[in-house]
Parts: structure tokens; C-alpha cells; sequence
């Protein structure tokens, strides 16, 4: 498992116990952290395996080549948007290297509807016990800006 992680997003990064939904908050779904997006792309942010993508677009898990399982969540509650305002540009079994583009949304669209939020969550499963994902970054990320350790 990579020890750095890298900012799949564009924008200002915050632990993951900040994050606006208990459920991720807690850890409940792996441990990570979360950017508030200025920008509606989305890159991989390890090479890997593409697992699953929702049917309503709004998350992808990859299997990283080094064994990390990484979920990329755009917003809470944005599953029921039902796709509007995501364009994907992979699908379940593609192979990506860090970098390539793997949607597209709409940050302004989630902040508009009040049922969802703009938190864009970066979580890592199965981590290693007695490890955490701890932030060495703060304020405003870049793409593929290194942002946090597992350690």
C-alpha cells in the first residue's frame, strides 16, 4: 500500500472527521480526507484497476496495483441526483494510471440542491491496523498534489 496519497481534486482539503456526513465522518466506509471542490474534475489519483463505478456516477472505487482500495465519493447524498451533472469517462475494469481523467461534475449543481453537499472524499480502505491516513497538506490542492500519508 502507498504510503502518499495524491488529491484526485481541485481545492481546499479537510480531515475526514470534518466531513458533512456522519457516516464518512466516523470512518464507517475507510479512513481519508475530503476537498471541497473548485473545479468539477476528477483524476486518478493511483494507478490501478477501475471495480466499481455507481450506477448514479457519483463514486468509483479502484484497486491501486500496490493493494490500496481507494473510493472516490463526489458529494454526499448525490446519489440522488441520479447522475445528473457526472460525465464519466470509465467504466468497471478499466485500467488507469495516475492521472487520467475519470469524470467530470458539477460543484455548483451539488451546492444547489439542498439535500446534497460538495464534499469530495478521497477513502481508503482495509488500511493496516494501528495505521491512520494523517493530512500533510492544508488549505488550497492541486491535481495530484501529494496530500496525506498512511502511517
Amino acid at each position: 500500500m502507498n504510503a502518499t496519497l495524491l488529491s484526485p481534486f481541485i481545492g481546499t482539503i479537510h480531515p475526514i472527521e470534518e466531513a458533512p456526513d456522519p457516516v464518512f465522518a466516523m470512518k464507517m466506509l475507510g479512513d481519508g480526507f475530503f476537498v471541497t471542490p473548485s473545479s468539477g474534475e476528477v483524476v486518478s489519483p493511483v494507478d490501478g484497476e477501475i471495480t466499481y463505478v455507481a450506477p448514479t456516477k457519483h463514486g468509483i472505487r479502484i484497486a491501486a496495483d500496490d493493494g490500496a482500495k481507494i473510493t472516490l465519493h463526489i458529494g454526499t447524498n448525490s446519489g440522488e441526483l441520479n447522475g445528473e451533472g457526472f460525465t464519466l469517462f470509465v467504466e468497471t475494469g478499466a485500467k488507469v494510471k495516475t492521472g487520467d481523467k475519470l469524470m467530470t461534475f458539477s460543484p455548483d449543481l451539488l451546492r444547489a440542491n439542498p439535500k446534497t453537499t460538495d464534499a469530495c472524499l478521497v477513502l481508503v480502505e482495509e488500511i493496516p491496523e494501528g495505521k491512520s491516513v494523517k493530512l500533510t497538506a492544508t488549505g488550497k490542492v492541486e491535481l495530484l498534489a501529494p496530500v496525506a500519508v498512511i502511517e
